[in-house]
């Protein structure tokens, strides 16, 4: 189990850190499920053996967060979308909280959990940035076009001009 706890660790963009003390197993089962479709994974754990992994990973989580029965979501792709379906699963199931957590090897408390859940997904983030890039570069090949284009109509204008004039 602690081979199994330490790649999980290794892999994850983050560990959200919750209770679910007194759910059924359907509603753990939708809690796996849910968080699997945000490409993350929900394991129910032993308590000791994820401490010394954590322990021995740097995060120096309390340890009153691995007390009683204690589950983590592990985000392997986004981290703001696990974050999400956490707590969301958490307002939809009474004794399902959200205690803390790990992001980027910095131990997080429930209201940043929640401050991570509130950020947009990954891929609305990197749209945002590409258009944020993007955008000047295209403003600036219209503006070139632009004046491209006029210095080629004074051009043609000069041109027609100087036909014009022998002509007359």
């Amino acid at each position: 189990m602690v081979a199994e706890y330490q790649e999980l660790v290794k892999k994850s963009q983050a560990i959200i850190i919750s209770k679910y003390g007194g759910m059924t197993m359907p509603q753990l089962d939708k809690v796996r499920t849910t968080v699997r479709a945000s490409k993350g994974e929900f394991h129910v754990t032993k308590n000791t053996l994820l401490l010394k992994v954590l322990s021995e990973s740097g995060y120096k989580v309390p340890e009153t967060w691995l007390k009683g029965q204690t589950g983590v979501a592990f985000a392997f792709a986004d981290p703001s979308g696990t974050a999400k379906v956490v707590g969301d699963l958490s307002k939809e199931f009474e004794p399902f909280k959200t205690i803390g957590g790990v992001l980027s090897g910095v131990v997080i408390e429930p209201a940043k959990v929640a401050a991570l859940a509130a950020m947009p997904p990954i891929e609305t983030i990197r749209a945002q940035i590409i258009g944020a890039i993007s955008g000047p570069a295209s403003n600036l090949v219209g503006v070139l076009n632009s004046a491209v284009g006029s210095l080629m109509y004074a051009l043609q204008a000069r041109v027609d001009k100087e036909q014009a004039a022998p002509a007359a």
